[in-house]
């Protein structure tokens, strides 16, 4: 199984949420000392478990090309999984195809890093609307530039066409030659994109054509 490979059709945003939290504290803990072993050990919230799969028997949206099978349940990712049960507000609690609003996912970055979805260790935020008239780096280009800089992910949000579906990417860098290192959760394919096809052009998924217009990340003190 790949468990960065979103697998129900909405959870997407899990993935997002998985990958900018496990950066995060790849940076932090890297960075850390002895001195810093408490600050160390708050970034240390993960459950063994959630390195493996879980069973589950709802199939509702469940890509079932994705998960392994077994006796009537289907084994998915554990992280993806308690990412939904806690930080979808929807229906707390339950593993089923439920999407994440731009609050869900920063609190399921927040629940990645620190196992808390309220925690205040760290702090997250959503940039751009995805309505607005204007490109993400026409109003947050600073904002953008310093994720990255800090070697930080971030998760980009798109209505993707012709079916209008909404859809997370997770952005990992911004190359020198003015390139978007750019993952898809729903086939697992990482991509260089020029940043004038990600957030104005449009950029290309299994699930249509559309660009980036807002965000979720951490912000960096």
């Amino acid at each position: 199984m790949n468990h960065y490979i979103q697998n129900r059709t909405n959870w997407c945003w899990a993935v997002g949420c998985k990958l900018v939290g496990e950066q995060f504290k790849r940076n932090q803990l890297g960075s850390l000392n002895k001195l810093d072993s408490d600050k160390a050990q708050e970034f240390a919230v993960v459950p063994t478990n959630f390195y493996e799969e879980t069973l589950t028997y709802s199939q509702n949206g469940l890509r079932q090309d994705m998960v392994e099978q077994e006796s009537g349940g289907f084994f998915i990712d554990a992280w993806q999984r308690a990412i939904v049960m806690n930080a979808n507000m929807e229906c707390p609690g339950d593993d089923g195809n439920w999407p994440g609003d731009d609050e869900a996912k920063e609190r399921g970055i927040k629940y990645v890093v620190t196992g808390r979805c309220e925690s205040n260790l760290i702090q997250t935020t959503t940039i751009g609307e995805f309505d607005s008239v204007e490109s993400l780096p026409c109003r947050y280009l600073e904002q953008i530039r310093s994720v990255f800089q800090g070697n930080g992910y971030m998760i980009g949000n798109s209505i993707l066409y012709p079916k209008r579906i909404c859809h997370s990417f997770v952005l990992m860098d911004w190359t020198s030659d003015d390139k978007i290192l750019l993952y898809d959760p729903w086939n697992g394919m990482f991509g260089f994109y020029p940043s004038e096809d990600v957030f104005c052009g449009g950029i290309s998924s299994p699930l249509g054509t559309g660009i980036i217009k807002w965000a979720q990340y951490i912000i960096e003190e």
